[in-house]
């Protein structure tokens, strides 16, 4: 992980534990339907194999993709955006995905 992965990884660390971040509907359906949790979302957030940089979303949004072992031991990918709101920054979990080895 270089340094700017370190970086991101950190706010987007710093972002959810603040409870500053968003859950787009897509995330929540892909979530559900891949029958994962907010716990294994949180295992990877905390301990991540891998973090990289995704380049920038349609609304111009550094992104990311943060890579990790779910709760059952799966790989799973997910994928978010830095952003700002009115009350400053956040991060905004756009999809996850169970990693193919």
């Amino acid at each position: 992980m270089d340094a700017e992965a370190r970086r991101a990884l950190r706010l987007i660390q710093r972002y959810v534990s603040g409870g500053r971040y968003r859950v787009l509907d897509h995330f929540v359906k892909r979530l559900d339907a891949r029958g994962m949790f907010w716990a294994d979302v949180e295992a990877v957030i905390d301990l991540p194999q891998s973090v990289r940089d995704d380049g920038l979303d349609r609304w111009n949004r550094p992104k990311w993709i943060l890579q990790g072992t779910a709760t059952d031991g799966g790989r799973i990918e997910l994928v978010c955006a830095l952003d700002e709101d009115d009350d400053g920054e956040l991060t905004v979990f756009i999809t996850i995905y169970w990693k193919k080895v």
